[in-house]
């Protein structure tokens, strides 16, 4: 049984060669290299769902952060009309002192 002009049993130049003839055997010596213009072709056909998956993805996450701030903002209003009640007006707090 001969691969690509050498011997299984005989020796090897380089591990190249052996990695080589491994990988024909593996693949039983079927080809599955890709020429340039077919790389670019899945590349232009996978371009779209990229753009797809990151249109989602910032979308999401605009969406959090809007909730995000949200609630910061209810926070901070809760807290400034706790403040401005007048009920909690007229009884002043001690300042702490450091």
């Amino acid at each position: 049984m001969e691969t690509s002009g050498s011997s299984i049993r005989g020796s090897y130049r380089s591990s190249g060669e052996f990695l080589y003839v491994w990988a024909d055997l593996y693949f039983m010596d079927v080809s599955y290299h890709l020429e340039i213009w077919q790389i670019a072709a899945i590349c232009l056909l996978m371009l779209p769902l990229f753009f797809i998956a990151n249109y989602v993805v910032v979308k999401k996450m605009v969406q959090e952060r809007k909730i995000r701030e949200e609630r910061v903002e209810r926070f901070i209003a809760a807290g400034v009309a706790r403040e401005m009640n007048p009920e909690n007006r007229s009884k002043k707090r001690p300042k702490r002192r450091f």
